[in-house]
Order: structure tokens, then sequence, then C-alpha cells
């Protein structure tokens, strides 16, 4: 109960803003653009994603208008965010990770930006996709 608080209150300044709910088996639409949080200068949309322990996961992100550039934010041992970093294209970027095997849900934030660098629009709409499969033992 303890630990469970403990990570609650660290992670709230740094990724508990302005986050909407992705489930498995769900596809979002969304826009990057002007009205958007930024991030060193980059527009980005962020997903909350409460995770089975050690599950296999798979987001996809989609876009016709803009190189999307993908994330994945989860908490190690030591309570630090440990980013997972997609390679950034301009029609799909997906990442598959394995979910950190602990006691209790585990809360994955899902980073979805305009690709730094990237010399085409920095607005348009974009698909997010999720899948997960759990471990068979």
């Amino acid at each position: 109960m303890v630990r469970t608080l403990v990570i609650l209150m660290l992670m709230t300044p740094a990724v508990g803003m302005a986050q909407e709910p992705i489930v498995p088996g769900q596809t979002l639409l969304g826009a990057l653009g002007p009205g958007d949080r930024t991030q060193n200068g980059r527009a980005f949309d962020d997903y909350r994603y409460s995770a089975v322990p050690g599950a296999q996961a798979r987001v996809v992100v989609r876009s016709r208008q803009l190189a999307a550039d993908l994330n994945i934010y989860f908490y190690d041992d030591y309570f630090d965010m440990l980013p997972l970093v997609g390679a950034g294209s301009a029609l799909e970027d997906s990442l598959e990770f394995t979910v950190p095997d602990v006691d209790s849900p585990v809360l994955i934030v899902i980073r979805v930006s305009t690709l730094a660098g990237d010399p085409g629009p920095a607005t348009g709409d974009y698909e997010i996709e999720l899948s997960e499969r759990q471990d068979v033992k």
C-alpha cells in the first residue's frame, strides 16, 4: 500500500496531466496541432494504459498527414521514468514491449508527438492502436 501511494505521488507531476485512457483492443483517433501541449517545441498527446504485469503489448500509430513519433514511459524499481522510443516514420510507428512483472497493475504513458527534425507538417490527424497478449504459463 505504501509503495503504491509513493508511486502515485511521484508520478503525478511528471505524467499525471491530461492523459486519455486507452485499453487493449481499442483504436482511437487523435490530432496534433497548435492547441496541444509541447515539449522541446514538439506537440504531443498522452494516453494512459493500466497494464497487466507480464503482458506483451504493441502500440501502433498511423498518420497520412504527419511524421509521428511514439514513446512509451513506465516506472522502474527506483521510480524513474524509462522511455522506449519508436523509430518514427511518415506513415506508421510501432513499439512492442513487455510490461514489467510486478505485483500490481502498471501505469504506462504512451506519448504521440511530432517527429523531431521532420520538415513536413507539424499538425495533423493520427490513429493509435493498442493490443495486448498475456503470457501463457
